[in-house]
């Protein structure tokens, strides 16, 4: 019974990143790398900014974080 199931039951695929990456236009994949790059170099000096001072850090923290009131 099982031999006479239909052949033509489409496999669900899961696609890697790079055959997702293969199928874009040349635009897009040119935009992707731009943002990447741009990423790769702002990474680290977001990074740098952020941990290099204590009060910087305190006052972005401050933004995202509402302190409790000492009761």
């Amino acid at each position: 019974m099982i031999e006479n199931m239909p052949d033509n039951i489409p496999e669900k695929r899961h696609t890697g990143l790079y055959e997702r990456y293969k199928r874009l236009s040349k635009g897009k994949k040119a935009i992707l790398i731009v943002l990447l790059i741009w990423l790769a170099q702002a990474l680290p000096k977001w990074t740098a900014a952020i941990t290099a001072d204590g009060e910087l850090s305190a006052k972005i923290m401050k933004v995202f974080v509402t302190p409790r009131s000492l009761h």
